[in-house]
């Protein structure tokens, strides 16, 4: 992914960020999603995860505003993977925009179990994305599957599902993990055609023979073609194809929040 540019919410308007300022601190709440020309799968949702998540820290600030800002920002033609964030700042807190380019979708992954889980605030995103993201390159795999006492909980980047037979299954609301706005994308399409969701638990020794998927915005559908050192894994010819392709038709122009 390429270099971003920098924006930032100063004075109810987005600037530019034209220098590297040593007052930044950590990351407190961050989203993203994918753009293709001009069009993005329920950008409100990742809106307002970020807003909510936001709201308690910066009670005074027009967040609505500053959503509407950052989006009319985004280009119309191309591929582009923008992050909203809000990070500390002096005593406070401040807004930020990254404008990025987005790589081409991948269609497949390679899982591996992580040994541990680095998540400090489960249901938010942001804080831990970075350690997160180390985890990937620590078991040097597509994607890190987290565990919760032995429970599969998500993966590091993305939300984990498993298909037994025709039944989607969906990590139990019981597990604590970040609401993933694709999943809740791939659910409303299950509900639309009448095809099973179940809420479950499962270790991944249980996975043997399942087809299991790693749902993110910046890919979509992910089928894992292996799962080093766990289940061995099967695929069903034509079904993540039909579901990738139901998910890109839910892309809509993105307008004002």
């Amino acid at each position: 992914m390429v270099d971003a540019h920098v924006f930032r919410w100063a004075d109810g308007s987005v600037v530019a960020e034209e220098w590297c300022d040593t007052h930044a601190g950590r990351v407190r709440v961050a989203d993203s999603w994918l753009v293709v020309d001009g069009t993005a799968v329920t950008v409100e949702r990742h809106i307002n995860r970020f807003v909510s998540s936001v709201r308690p820290l910066m009670p005074d600030t027009n967040l609505s505003l500053f959503a509407h800002e950052v989006t009319a920002l985004i280009p119309t033609t191309g591929r582009w993977f923008p992050r909203i964030e809000a990070i500390d700042y002096g005593d406070g807190a401040l807004l930020r925009f990254h404008l990025r380019d987005a790589p081409e979708p991948l269609t497949e992954v390679i899982l591996a179990t992580s040994t541990h889980d680095p998540r400090t605030t489960p249901l938010l995103k942001g804080p831990d994305l970075e350690r997160l993201g180390d985890l990937r390159r620590e078991f040097n795999c597509g994607e890190a599957v987290i565990l919760t006492d032995g429970i599969i909980t998500e993966g590091a980047w993305s939300s984990i599902v498993w298909w037994r037979d025709d039944t989607l299954h969906v990590v139990s609301p019981d597990i604590a993990r970040l609401p993933s706005v694709t999943e809740r994308a791939i659910r409303d399409h299950a509900a639309t055609i009448g095809a099973p969701v179940i809420e479950s638990t499962a270790r991944p020794d249980e996975l043997n023979g399942c087809e299991v998927w790693t749902l993110s915005a910046l890919h979509g559908i992910r089928v894992a073609t292996e799962w080093m050192d766990g289940p061995a894994l099967r695929r069903e010819p034509g079904r993540a194809e039909y579901w990738t392709q139901q998910y890109a038709n839910k892309r809509a122009v993105i307008s004002e929040p």
